[in-house]
């Protein structure tokens, strides 16, 4: 069985395993990310940001995780307004993968990672 580590804030692990950070996944999302670590035979870190409550929130956590992490997955559709401020940030780190169904606003001139689901995933050589 693989060792799977779910980290939230304000928590950070410090190893090699491979590490995804998950911003607001839906269900659909979060689903399709299970099935994929059913698969994943090495130890893996997933960091997730899915505050519940103001109190919860951590901006600068989730800014050093996106930047730190070997792939981000962001579902912007799913966002809060507060940390949707920081979208364009995110999505300009090469490591990010996002998920929309916004097509007005133009998340594809900072990056052209834009992901319609997480198939993806079995393609990497992890």
């Amino acid at each position: 069985m693989t060792k799977i580590n779910v980290i939230t804030p304000p928590d950070i692990i410090h190893n090699q395993n491979k590490s995804f950070l998950l911003i607001f996944p839906n269900n659909d999302t979060r689903l399709e990310f299970q099935t994929f670590l059913e698969k994943y035979a090495k130890a893996i870190n997933v960091y997730l940001y899915d505050p519940q409550e103001d109190g919860d929130k951590d901006i600068a956590w989730l800014l050093a995780m996106a930047k730190i992490v070997d792939y981000t997955i962001f579902d912007l559709d799913n966002t809060a307004i507060e940390e949707k401020k920081f979208a364009s940030y995110i999505i300009s780190l090469p490591n990010t993968f996002y998920l929309t169904k916004d097509d007005v606003t133009p998340y594809n001139k900072l990056s052209l990672n834009k992901i319609y689901d997480l198939k993806w995933l079995y393609e990497l050589q992890l």
